[in-house]
């Protein structure tokens, strides 16, 4: 499978949310495992000096979201400050604005624009969306919290996307035969 496919399915377990018990049966933690194992994956010659921080800061999102995983502490976390909650965000937010960076970083060395600048404008739009519950809970402009929202669930969804559509990009680390086989028949034709 492709590096960003395994980043996009990890991704796609942390967004999903299916509570049984008061666990998440879809835990974020190990959707964060396999964002973590593909990042390591990710080509050598379009890494970055960002690469180790971006992996870092995967694997601290995952440590708090396995710390979260648990009832106790993750009810605990709904009765108080909301500012709390959004400081917990911020490591999973930060691996979108590195990974948005990275990949741009990536597509603009192999010379493909569209990529670069899709990119750039989800490295954009994260930080926005990381910034503003600074401006809701911060300046008491309660007005923003749903377009806060609105945007960090629409940033998760557009990465998930565009992760799965700059997948068999060489830059990326993928190749046309990376999708419509199984692994089994992938590896018995290599």
């Amino acid at each position: 499978m492709a590096p960003l496919s395994l980043v996009a399915s990890g991704l796609l377990l942390v967004a999903l949310v299916a509570p049984v018990g008061g666990y998440d049966v879809l835990a974020d933690w190990a959707g964060w495992a396999l964002v973590v194992a593909a990042l390591r994956r990710l080509p050598r010659a379009s890494a970055t000096r960002q690469r180790p921080v971006l992996v870092g800061l995967a694997v601290t999102a995952g440590l708090l979201s396995a710390l979260l995983w648990f009832p106790l502490l993750h009810e605990a976390l709904a009765d108080v400050d909301p500012a709390i909650a959004w400081a917990l965000s911020l490591p999973a937010l930060l691996v979108t604005v590195l990974l948005a960076h990275e990949l741009a970083a990536a597509a603009a060395g192999a010379h493909d624009p569209a990529p670069r600048r899709r990119w750039h404008l989800v490295r954009t739009v994260a930080v926005l969306v990381a910034v503003l519950p600074v401006l809701v809970y911060g300046a008491g402009l309660d007005q923003l919290e749903p377009l806060a929202f609105v945007l960090a669930d629409l940033l998760i969804l557009t990465v998930i996307v565009m992760l799965l559509v700059d997948a068999r990009r060489p830059w990326a680390g993928g190749t046309p035969r990376d999708f419509g086989r199984s692994a089994a028949r992938t590896a018995r034709d290599s």
